[in-house]
């Protein structure tokens, strides 16, 4: 009997709906199928209001923690295989998992465990994972494959279905827009990844699994937005810091750079990142080999 323990939080749903979709099969005979939500003592909002939603950027950013419910983890209990399964805040881990990883449990628990990881994300997402591949090497797992799921549609038009859907919680599609988040097509597809998957586990070999994942487009890296990403979170630092100076989550005197914040980037957004994109197109052109290994390395694990 195969043991698989799924970890995961999810204001939305959508990574629920990813994990199933890869998963659902699994259930069997042979194979124990877990899931363990990760619960915070004050849950986030959803919809959130705006100035919560913005709120929560320097704690993501500097990687803050928050009191969670962990008291039904059993961080004795064995499993064959971990998955998981996380969003990106702000280009950084989610609070709730950022928290969930800072706990003793977690740290106790992913000693020596095959961990897969799965994201399910707007379009950022490589430097959150750097510091979630920092913390399963300090931990002592051994992280056997990756998985990102993205939003596929253009940035500037993803930027506004994602903040019709947290803000007022329409994922639409609505008018000229699409469907916010990863699309139901690619939720569905996701599927297919399962097979590498199942053999990697019954086997007990996940040497060759991530190779095989990538065989499958299991994790897309888009040159010059991961160029972008890299420059605005050193940018999101000096804001976080800055916030962080005039108190703590909540906190009503630090609202004012909030608010400076969102407006700088929104306007970021849809002023200086097609810019950006276009520069660094050019660079990916004129120096092919530079750009191939810098998606070699954040494809692998």
């Amino acid at each position: 009997m195969k043991k698989i323990l799924i970890i995961y939080y999810s204001q939305t749903g959508q990574l629920k709906q990813i994990t199933d979709s890869i998963f659902e099969n699994f259930q069997g005979e042979s194979i124990e199928l877990d899931y363990y939500e990760i619960k915070p003592l004050r849950d986030f909002p959803f919809p959130w209001p705006s100035d919560e939603f913005f709120d929560t950027m320097p704690e993501s950013v500097k990687g803050i923690p928050m009191k969670l419910f962990l008291d039904d983890f059993n961080p004795e209990k064995d499993y064959d295989l971990v998955v998981i399964a996380y969003q990106v805040w702000y280009l950084s881990l989610s609070i709730p998992v950022n928290s969930f990883l800072l706990s003793e449990k977690a740290r106790k628990f992913l000693k020596g465990k095959n961990v897969l990881t799965i994201l399910g994300v707007r379009n950022m997402w490589v430097y959150a994972h750097e510091t979630m591949k920092s913390y399963l090497k300090e931990y002592g797992a051994n992280h056997i494959g990756n998985i990102v799921l993205i939003d596929k549609t253009n940035n500037l038009v993803s930027v506004a279905t994602i903040i019709k859907w947290l803000m007022y919680g329409k994922k639409g599609p609505y008018r000229l827009l699409p469907e916010a988040g990863v699309s139901k097509k690619d939720i569905q597809e996701s599927s297919k990844l399962a097979n590498p998957i199942k053999s990697a586990l019954t086997s007990d070999n996940y040497t060759n699994l991530q190779n095989d994942l990538l065989k499958l487009n299991a994790v897309p890296v888009c040159y010059h937005v991961m160029k972008i990403e890299k420059n605005a979170l050193r940018i999101f630092h000096k804001f976080a810091s800055g916030i962080l100076k005039k108190g703590q989550a909540g906190d009503k005197k630090r609202i004012f750079r909030v608010r400076f914040f969102k407006y700088y980037l929104l306007l970021a957004i849809y002023l200086l990142f097609p810019i950006a994109s276009l520069v660094f197109m050019i660079k990916k052109a004129l120096f092919p080999k530079t750009a191939k290994k810098d998606i070699n390395y954040f494809q692998g694990v």
